[in-house]
């Protein structure tokens, strides 16, 4: 069973840590810089690695030194890099992420390179060998989000593949009216969609988890995951619905890659044949895990170290 993601590719350099006052102090002391991976599509893709599942990558780096350590980076963790386009004319996106004493992220991006994207990026053949079609960043990526996402599920589908679909706003964005016109065909070809709390609020229009899954079951999606930080996460399959609670006893160092790494899980529980309730209980210990170190994916535990810290909670999850 393989997964596909589609979408961004990250060259992190985290600060840390990063007094809230900085721009009234002339310097502050932080640790060594360490370069390390980001970006959606990314950031799951080595969850999934990380958690035994084969997993390959479709996006754009630039032909610079950052570009050669995101592909070395991809590759020792076990990310299939076969379908990832060198791009002569971008520099590889950047972020210099700004970690504050709570582990909460501020980050100063260029990431230009996103627009190049377009779903002939992605070769048939990638799509056929994919289980799950991944797409971790609508609203990022200019000629993704008029309607290469769109092609690309509707692709996804006719070789009978599932799709899956976050977004990833910032404070930068369009009219909820104008997002929405370029999503409305996409949800009809969204299988699974697990945005965050905060995008699906503005998405909607609605302030109850229930209420914002009903509002994109209406649009066509069939599975809804919205994570809510540290309250947890809310899914649902219309049928049923589900609250699951965050976990406790883990520290929150970095929450960079928190919502990607509890994406990462889900899909992989929902690979198991496992119920969206596992799926979930699953994720949410994942990313409980991550948070708990530096780096968007430098916490991922393997799949076994999840089961066991679950069977410790009492909780059963089939195998």
């Amino acid at each position: 069973m393989k997964v596909l993601a589609v979408g961004m590719m990250v060259c992190d350099i985290p600060l840390t840590p990063v007094p809230k006052s900085i721009f009234q102090m002339e310097k502050a002391e932080i640790e060594e810089p360490q370069v390390t991976t980001g970006g959606d599509a990314l950031n799951v893709a080595v969850t999934l690695a990380k958690l035994g599942t084969e997993v390959s990558i479709a996006g754009r780096l630039g032909m610079d030194e950052n570009g050669r350590e995101v592909m070395r980076q991809a590759e020792r963790h076990g990310v299939d890099t076969t379908y990832i386009i060198w791009d002569g004319g971008h520099k590889t996106a950047v972020s210099y992420l700004l970690l504050d004493e709570e582990g909460e992220k501020h980050a100063l991006s260029n990431t230009r390179i996103y627009h190049a994207l377009s779903a002939a990026d992605v070769p048939e053949r990638a799509v056929q060998e994919a289980d799950i079609v991944y797409f971790g960043s609508a609203f990022q990526m200019r000629q993704m989000d008029d309607g290469g996402i769109l092609e690309l599920f509707q692709r996804a589908h006719r070789y009978g593949k599932v799709t899956a679909m976050d977004t990833a706003l910032n404070d930068n964005m369009e009219s909820r009216e104008r997002l929405l016109e370029k999503l409305f065909p996409v949800f009809k070809e969204t299988d699974i969609f697990l945005p965050s709390g905060k995008e699906a609020s503005l998405l909607s229009g609605q302030r109850k988890p229930h209420k914002m899954a009903e509002f994109f079951k209406d649009m066509g999606v069939k599975i809804c995951g919205i994570k809510l930080g540290d309250e947890g996460c809310y899914v649902t399959d219309i049928c049923r619905e589900f609250e699951i609670p965050c976990f406790s006893g883990f520290k929150a160092v970095d929450t960079t890659g928190a919502g990607d790494s509890f994406v990462g899980g889900f899909l992989c529980g929902y690979l198991q044949g496992w119920d969206i309730e596992e799926c979930a209980i699953f994720a949410s210990a994942v990313a409980a895990h991550n948070v708990a170190v530096k780096g968007a994916t430098g916490g991922v535990p393997d799949f076994r170290t999840v089961m066991e810290y679950l069977g410790k909670q009492g909780l059963k999850i089939k195998k």
